[in-house]
């Protein structure tokens, strides 16, 4: 009996640590090479070693230049923004972009 409730322990902590690291999502950190705010949302074209990518988040204050670290949350192919009147090929949606 001990031994069982051992084995579920530590299948429940192993299982609790994956879904928290699948939760907090990849760390990106780049640099900003364009940005907008629109409909609350702002959003950042980001280079990040040698790729360029679009994201948005919560509407924050950047510029161009500006290092920023944010965590992935999820990609979107085609999305339209109404607010900013323009279809991105594909962009991450981020709970937030801080600025370093």
């Amino acid at each position: 009996m001990k031994t069982k409730l051992i084995k579920l322990l530590a299948v429940t902590t192993l299982a609790l640590g994956v879904s928290s690291a699948w939760a907090q999502g990849v760390i990106h950190q780049g640099e900003v090479i364009d940005t907008m705010n629109g409909g609350g949302y702002t959003y950042v074209q980001v280079k990040e070693a040698d790729k360029t990518y679009w994201a948005a988040g919560p509407q924050v204050v950047v510029a161009k230049g500006d290092k920023v670290e944010m965590s992935e949350q999820m990609w979107m192919n085609d999305f339209k923004s109404s607010s900013l009147n323009r279809t991105f090929d594909e962009i991450m949606f981020v709970g937030q972009i801080v600025k370093k």
